[in-house]
């Protein structure tokens, strides 16, 4: 999910912060923050609790997201 991504960035968050954070690794982080990647429940509450953010604002799309599967609805 790249919102995680970028609500991690916004913060001026690292990866490994955000691991140390959840009690995760780094690399689930990493993989949750990419395309198309299904994140467990647990897993998301745990990043948003990190990132002090709402778990409903990691399911926000960019316009240019939104764009993208308007013009591609299997994605």
């Amino acid at each position: 999910m790249e919102s995680i991504k970028r609500a991690r960035k916004a913060r001026g968050m690292s990866l490994t912060e955000v691991a140390k954070r959840t009690g995760l690794h780094r690399e689930a982080i990493a993989r949750a923050e990419r395309k198309q990647t299904d994140v467990r429940g647990a897993t998301l509450a745990a990043i948003a609790k990190a990132l002090g953010v709402p778990v409903c604002e990691l399911f926000k799309e960019t316009g240019h997201e939104r764009g993208q599967r308007a013009r591609n609805p299997s994605r």
